[in-house]
C-alpha cells in the first residue's frame, strides 16, 4: 500500500496576505508609498544641506551668555581654610561660568569623596554664586596602627594622618588594628574613667573583642568582653583611688565577675 505525501498547509495569516497581496490595488498602493517616502527623504537633505547652521550656533552662544544662568563666583561655607583650598584644587572652576554646563551631582559626588568631607551640598543661588555647604567631618579620637597616627571621626572613618601624639593631646589614643571599628563603645569607657581620674593615656584593643586602660603611670586595666562599661563603672564606685596611687600593682584585671585579680610589679617583671 503506497503511502501518500502530505504537504503543509498555509497558516491564515500567510493565507490572508498572500490574497490582499494579489489585488492590484494594494500592490499600486505599496508602490506609491515607496515612491513618496523617497521624494521625503529627498526634499530632507536639500534642507538639511541648505540651512544656515550659524544661526543655529548664535542662539546656542545667546543661551549660554544669558546673565541669569551665568554663574560668577564659589562660596564654601562650614568649612576650614586648608578644606577651603583642598576642594578649590580639586574643583578647578574657571568662572564665569554657564550654569547648564554644571554637572552638580557629580561635583557633589567629588567633593563627598574627600576624607575631610563628610556630606556636602550645592546649589545655586539666584546672584549667580555657587554655594557649596559642607558638613566636615571632626576628629574625635586619635588611632595608632603600629606607628601610624590617624585622625578618625565618630563613625570611625579615617580622616588624616599627624605627626605627632603631641599634635592632637586633646583627644584620645586608641591602639589596635580595626580600632576605630569600636570607636564609639571606646569613648564611652574613656569617658566614664575620664570623670573619676585623668590618669588615662589610652586604650588598647585585644584581639578585636575587648578592651585595655592604660594609664599614665603604665599601669592596665583589663575590661571584659561583655559588658565593659558596667564593670568599669562598678570598680570606679569602690576604693579604686588607692589601687590607681599605688605603685604596687601594674595590672587591675576586671574581666572575672565578683572579684578583681591584681598583678604585683615583681610577678610582671618575673
Amino acid at each position: 500500500m503506497t503511502q501518500i505525501k502530505s504537504y503543509p498547509t498555509p497558516s491564515k495569516i500567510r493565507y490572508r496576505l498572500e490574497r490582499i497581496w494579489l489585488r492590484q490595488w494594494f500592490r499600486k498602493l505599496v508602490l506609491f508609498s515607496i515612491v513618496i517616502l523617497i521624494l521625503l527623504l529627498f526634499c530632507f537633505f536639500i534642507l538639511i544641506s541648505s540651512y544656515d547652521w550659524t544661526k543655529l550656533k548664535t542662539f546656542k552662544q545667546n543661551l549660554f551668555e544669558r546673565p541669569e544662568l551665568s554663574i560668577s563666583k564659589l562660596k564654601i561655607v562650614n568649612a576650614n581654610s586648608d578644606l577651603v583650598n583642598q576642594i578649590n584644587a580639586i574643583l578647578q572652576l574657571s568662572f564665569p561660568i554657564n550654569s547648564i554646563q554644571l554637572d552638580i551631582k557629580n561635583l557633589q559626588k567629588i567633593i563627598n569623596n574627600i576624607d575631610l568631607v563628610e556630606t556636602a551640598n550645592i546649589r545655586i543661588k539666584d546672584t549667580g554664586v555657587l554655594v557649596i555647604d559642607v558638613v566636615e567631618r571632626k576628629p574625635v579620637a586619635i588611632l595608632r596602627e603600629d606607628d601610624q597616627l590617624t585622625l578618625i571621626d565618630i563613625k570611625g572613618f579615617k580622616i588624616n594622618n599627624i605627626f605627632s601624639r603631641s599634635d592632637r593631646k586633646d583627644l584620645p589614643l586608641i591602639v589596635g588594628i580595626d580600632g576605630n571599628l569600636n570607636v564609639q563603645e571606646a569613648l564611652k569607657i574613656y569617658q566614664i574613667l575620664y570623670n573619676n581620674t585623668k590618669e588615662i593615656r589610652g586604650l588598647i584593643r585585644i584581639g578585636e573583642r575587648r578592651w585595655d586602660i592604660i594609664l599614665k603611670s603604665d599601669k592596665r586595666i583589663k575590661l571584659p568582653e561583655k559588658n565593659p562599661k558596667e564593670t568599669l563603672r562598678k570598680f570606679l564606685n569602690s576604693d579604686f583611688n588607692d589601687l590607681i596611687s599605688s605603685n604596687k600593682f601594674s595590672v587591675i584585671d576586671l574581666r572575672f565577675a565578683n572579684r578583681i585579680v591584681l598583678r604585683k610589679v615583681t610577678e610582671q617583671k618575673q
